[in-house]
């Protein structure tokens, strides 16, 4: 399932404040998900409109807060029951004069208080099709101006206690960078950082850094701002053999101290769990069984050292190897595929239990995204 930059971004930000306020984090972080289900029945005309709405585009849009709880309220699911509270209440105002209740206070409930608060610093930080994105300094100011207006004071300041955890989250899941192909750009316009960096299927740090070293021209505006000569960018995008608009993911460029203790101590246990996630439903496959046993050996030894000095390449040749003996023995593509997506969900709630620094979660979430990515497109 492809989810939305959005809904990554409001469903960790919401579980990092539930998890600040003592409230169940896991059900939170998938309810969230789930917060605007009701847009289903919105007209597509309110939802990109770019200017002011009419009255009755904005009873239309309030709505969905109703329509939402319809829909998933009643199912007997926990999560779902969350979601549907989340669903009618993220539009309330702490002050009593939100919608579709006018609930007020205490009487809205944490879960909606929460997603209140995720979901309108994530509308200030990113674009909107009526408004830019702002910065995450007048996101705060707002925040902080809505204290005990629109919001509950104790959400916004666990909130603001954990900035440096949101900033994270920001850069983990940053909104999608409009790409400029430079084989249809025809007016030659040097291109901006996001954009070349993007065409080019690099992270910008990188970009900068190559700069930098000389390996690509750029110039400053006045502002500062670099700017890459579309040839230059067009070059180097033909050297590297990379088709515009298309950016994989890369691995982290740092190590995973914690990630590498977590496998060294428990690795063997780390595979089962992810091997049993796997096969739950079903009679055991090729990564539950003895045959695979020194295979994930030799497998996880290569992560360990990977992640111990921060590089990548012989991992992304390990799993490659692995993925390939696993097709030999009869492993489905969608086995292949669950088992890395299961390991790195293994390693994340291993990393979270061992106390790591919300950045290395995150570059661990990308160092098994792009070996996910890595056996999708050799589909061997």
């Amino acid at each position: 399932m492809v989810i939305s930059s959005h809904l990554q971004r409001l469903s960790a930000y919401s579980a990092l404040l539930a998890e600040a306020l003592d409230v169940e984090a896991d059900g939170v972080r998938v309810a969230s998900r789930l917060h605007d289900v009701g847009m289903a029945g919105t007209a597509d005309a309110a939802l990109t409109k770019s200017g002011p709405l009419t009255r009755e585009e904005r009873t239309e849009m309030q709505e969905h807060t109703e329509l939402g709880y319809a829909m998933l309220a009643g199912s007997g699911v926990d999560v779902l029951e969350i979601a549907a509270e989340i669903a009618l209440t993220h539009h309330e105002r702490w002050d009593g004069t939100g919608y579709p209740r006018r609930l007020e206070g205490d009487d809205i409930p944490i879960s909606g208080r929460i997603v209140a608060v995720a979901d309108a610093f994530d509308a200030l930080t990113t674009d909107r099709a009526y408004r830019t994105a702002g910065s995450v300094e007048d996101a705060v100011e707002v925040l902080r101006a809505e204290r005990n207006r629109q919001f509950d004071a104790r959400v916004v300041d666990a909130f603001l206690e954990h900035l440096d955890d949101v900033r994270a989250i920001l850069a983990e899941f940053p909104a999608p960078v409009e790409v400029v192909d430079p084989a249809r750009d025809g007016d030659g316009a040097p291109m901006t950082l996001q954009a070349a960096a993007a065409t080019l299927a690099i992270s910008p740090s990188r970009l900068r850094r190559w700069a930098d070293e000389g390996r690509i021209s750029a110039v400053r505006t006045a502002g500062g701002h670099r700017r890459f000569p579309l040839e230059a960018v067009r070059k180097l995008a033909a050297e590297r053999g990379v088709r515009p608009n298309v950016r994989p993911v890369e691995p982290p460029e740092e190590p995973l101290p914690i990630l590498a203790q977590q496998l060294r101590g428990f690795g063997a246990q780390m595979v089962s769990a992810a091997a049993a996630a796997v096969y739950r439903e079903g009679p055991h496959g090729w990564f539950a069984s003895e045959l695979a046993r020194e295979d994930l050996r030799e497998w996880m030894s290569t992560l360990e050292t990977a992640c111990e000095r921060g590089v990548y390449p012989p991992v992304l040749q390990a799993s490659d190897a692995l993925m390939k003996h696993a097709h030999s023995h009869a492993a489905s593509l969608l086995e292949r595929h669950a088992f890395l997506e299961r390991f790195g969900q293994v390693a994340v709630r291993a990393l979270v239990r061992a106390g790591a620094a919300r950045t290395e979660i995150a570059y661990t979430r990308r160092l098994f995204t792009a070996l996910q990515q890595g056996l999708l497109e050799k589909r061997g």
